[in-house]
């Protein structure tokens, strides 16, 4: 027995001889240099990579570096530009818009931008990077530590040794006559979760009590954290368009892989769609399309400035013939969505129906004109809306309408507007060797031969639709209000944690500071009431009472 109580002595001892890391840079022990560390930490990745990768993961290093270069590249995409997202799938309008918007901002250095992404920062393939590596982080680190979280609210720790009843940050003392039933009371009345165990110390009877309030509060971190990786996965989801037709991961990538993709993949686009127009959601050809159709469009301005106040749509939603959704009354804050399609109403648009018939009275031409396109007059003093290029069936011409207007003038706001019609060979200067015609609503001209007859059937405003498919759109707003309630619960109801010994009728009570508790409160009442309850029960009998005076029982450390 007396070797065996001797080795820890010996050890402890060989411990204490063994000269420490800052005695050994004392004596000059040879230093290890940084590429020395570097090769050695390159050789622990090659032999252990999931280790490493583990390590890296979890290092807090790593989150910040994964949240600073998150925010630059949110900085960056406030100071640039960024395409909106109707166009992002179309390259022919991306490239308009580049043109339009970017070019004469930023001249030579546009194309080097654009390979960069910092146009369509928000869904670049960095950013998304980014957000996947820091949800992934998010969940290793909730792994590291759930094993403790669980052990502290399943398994807790009872027993605590001699050392720290003494150290504690937060610990009192007192004596009660009835130390266990009643501080057990005590603590209850306080909605405090008892946990005990019992030993004997030299023929005394020791009891341990585990007292904790609110430890369920403990497992929200978890909830926390599964919703702030749920919310950076529905932002992934939110930014992602799809693969495009040419990518090389169509041809690379099992085709389940594909369809989650494409099932996944949100787009937007804006559908301008005169009164009585249909159009379909996905390309024609896709099996159970989606169409909708304007039924009516009414816009109101003001009487004075003359801008648009209000925009009414009456749209109707359809799918294999059938209607499926319909709404009097889209407004731009006001949306109608059927089967994640969101049908936004966006602006509106000049249009004009035309008919073209030769001198047989055959129709060449009869259909709804938007005029999508804008510019300024060279003059400066106003501006006009058009549409031109547009093909004439079995002939050679193409058709342009113009629409010259004042700024801020809508073709709602005209009473007798005027429109011009003009038709001529593709590719020429002008369009003047056909036809070109001033008509309003109603009216009828012919062309230049005479062999054909142009009527303005109708020219008023048409509706701009958004029309929208997110993904995940939906998960956002339930995941913020999980995550938030998480929030809550940890800081309105934190976990108080204080661990008691008791011997006959002394009771020793001691605590960690905890984030958002101030248990020395607890510590404190318990105390003074128990001193309170001995005097009282004292008195009743007609004895002294024995009990620590409340500067004596409480004792913190600063």
């Amino acid at each position: 027995m007396a070797t065996l109580l001797k080795q820890p002595k010996r050890a402890t001892a060989a411990r204490r001889a063994r000269p420490s890391a800052s005695a050994k840079k004392r004596a000059g022990a040879p230093r290890t240099s940084p590429s020395q560390r570097l090769k050695k930490r390159l050789a622990y990745m090659v032999q252990h990579p999931l280790d490493a990768l583990w390590g890296w993961l979890s290092s807090v290093r790593t989150a910040i570096f994964l949240i600073v270069s998150i925010i630059v590249i949110c900085i960056l995409g406030i100071y640039f530009p960024q395409a909106p997202g109707e166009v992002l799938n179309d390259p022919t309008a991306y490239q308009a818009w580049l043109e339009q918007n970017a070019l004469p901002q930023y001249g030579s250095l546009t194309p080097i931008y654009d390979w960069l992404h910092f146009f369509t920062i928000f869904s670049s393939w960095y950013f998304m990077l980014l957000l996947g590596i820091l949800a992934l982080s998010i969940v290793v680190c909730t792994l590291n530590r759930a094993p403790a979280i669980w052990q502290n609210f399943a398994h807790p720790l009872i027993r605590r040794s001699d050392r720290f009843y003494q150290n504690a940050l937060e610990r009192a003392s007192f004596s009660h006559p009835e130390a266990l039933t009643w501080t057990s009371a005590a603590l209850r009345r306080r909605g405090y979760h008892l946990r005990s165990e019992s030993d004997s110390r030299d023929n005394t009877e020791v009891t341990y009590l585990y007292a904790s309030k609110n430890s369920w509060a403990t497992l929200s971190t978890f909830v926390f954290h599964a919703s702030l990786v749920a919310l950076l996965l529905a932002g992934m989801i939110s930014q992602w368009h799809g693969f495009p037709l040419n990518s090389p991961a169509r041809r690379l990538l099992p085709a389940p892989i594909l369809s989650l993709s494409d099932a996944l993949a949100g787009f937007s686009f804006d559908q301008a769609l005169p009164t009585g127009e249909s159009a379909v959601v996905y390309p024609r050809g896709t099996p159970h399309n989606i169409s909708f159709r304007v039924n009516r469009f009414t816009a109101r301005f003001d009487p004075q400035t003359g801008q648009p106040v209000d925009y009414v749509t009456d749209l109707s939603v359809y799918r294999d013939g059938e209607l499926v959704a319909h709404s009097d009354h889209l407004r731009v804050n006001d949306p109608l969505t059927y089967d994640g399609i969101t049908f936004h109403q966006s602006s509106l648009v000049a249009s004009a129906v035309v008919t073209i018939t030769d001198a047989q009275g055959n129709v060449l031409y009869h259909d709804a004109v938007v005029l999508d396109s804008s510019s300024t007059l060279p003059s400066g003093n106003g501006v006009v809306d058009y549409a031109r290029g547009i093909p004439i069936g079995g002939t050679n011409y193409t058709m342009g309408v113009f629409f010259i207007h004042a700024q801020g003038q809508h073709l709602s706001q005209i009473a007798h507007p005027v429109l011009l019609i003009a038709i001529g060979t593709p590719g020429t200067s002008n369009n003047e060797d056909k036809a070109l015609l001033r008509l309003s609503p109603g009216q009828t001209g012919k062309s230049v031969d005479g062999q054909w007859t142009i009527k303005l059937d109708a020219a008023s405003d048409a509706t701009v639709l958004l029309v929208t498919r997110d993904a995940g759109a939906p998960l956002i707003w339930p995941i913020a209000v999980v995550l938030v309630l998480s929030l809550c619960v940890t800081f309105y109801f934190p976990q108080r944690r204080i661990w008691l010994r008791i011997r006959g009728d002394q009771v020793e009570m001691a605590a960690l500071r905890e984030h958002f508790t101030n248990i020395r409160t607890d510590l404190l009442a318990i105390a003074r009431e128990a001193q309170a309850t001995t005097v009282q029960e004292a008195g009743e009998r007609g004895t002294a009472p024995v009990a620590s005076s409340p500067s004596g029982a409480l004792s913190s450390k600063r």
